[in-house]
């Protein structure tokens, strides 16, 4: 499975990441060597629609950069990484409409659409935006949620949206501290609960606050959760979302205990959950069941 990294700004000239196509290379040259396989090239789209760009050009750059990277792998025996396409777009109330005149760019042509909020407040329309999108049969990832302030402070507000059908992207530097400690703490609940199905470094150039690497979070990430699910999010799911199907999510919601009822849990488990804990699971509801009704 390869490992995959779903938002980047490697494209040369089109926003804040790198300016010459040079830099580009090195930046999926430190990606390659790393161990990443894929790159989706993510442009904000602000940037490109202010400088007069039109969506095409995201397409032409990233074949250009797999052109130069094909001819470095043959030449230096580098490892090789492929470019894939996509754009990065404000979580504002233009988005839908963005996406019925189709200026919108997904995911590698898929139904996911990567969405950024922004980060110091929430709008009150998040929710209204977020519906109109799955409405139009589209799959809002939201990029970096663990950055946005009321995320931090409210982390069932983005269970909400993961349980209408969101997927969350974390950034590899809130794992790792560089975008602080509140960006910190908040990514490694999400992983810990569940919400975050993605991790992706946001790469801006090979030496700033965001590189290109993703080593570093993936051992955090397995430190977190285990190996298992460390793959899922660094290569499993990124790769369904750029087949177009949605990554699964394992989670197990607790039941609540109330002193006159008692509501049987909601379990979602994969097949790589042991059988025996399952059964465990059903054995320990009967039993309080049990208790409950000679009470």
């Amino acid at each position: 499975m390869p490992r995959v990294d779903l938002h980047t700004h490697i494209l040369s000239g089109l926003d804040d990441g790198p300016v010459t196509v040079e830099e580009s290379l090195a930046m999926a040259r430190l990606a390659a060597s790393d161990g990443t396989d894929i790159i989706v090239a993510t442009p904000h789209y602000r940037d490109v629609e202010l400088e007069h760009h039109s969506s095409p050009i995201v397409s032409e750059l990233a074949d250009t950069l797999n052109a130069a990277l094909r001819s470095d792998t043959l030449r230096e025996s580098t490892p090789p990484v492929r470019i894939l396409t996509g754009m990065t777009h404000r979580l504002d109330m233009s988005l839908p409409d963005l996406v019925d005149s189709e200026s919108a760019i997904t995911l590698n042509r898929t139904r996911f659409l990567l969405v950024e909020p922004p980060f110091s407040r929430l709008p009150s329309y998040v929710e209204e935006v977020i519906g109109r999108l799955l409405t139009q049969r589209l799959v809002p990832v939201i990029a970096h949620p663990e950055r946005n302030i009321l995320f931090q402070q409210n982390p069932n507000r983005l269970q909400h949206l993961v349980d209408d059908g969101v997927i969350v992207q974390v950034a590899s530097g809130s794992l790792t501290g560089q975008n602080g400690d509140n960006a910190r703490r908040a990514a490694e609940l999400y992983i810990r609960r569940g919400l975050a199905h993605v991790v992706s470094s946001e790469m801006h150039s090979e030496r700033a606050s965001r590189p290109p690497q993703l080593s570093e979070a993936f051992e955090k990430v397995v430190d977190l959760v285990g190996y298992p699910e460390a793959i899922d999010i660094f290569e499993t799911n990124p790769d369904m979302i750029l087949q177009g199907r949605t990554p699964q999510r394992e989670r197990v919601a607790q039941s609540l205990f109330k002193r006159s009822w008692m509501r049987k849990p909601t379990i979602e488990m994969s097949n790589r959950i042991a059988e025996r804990t399952r059964q465990s699971w059903k054995r320990t509801f009967r039993r309080a069941m049990r208790r409950t009704t000679r009470g």
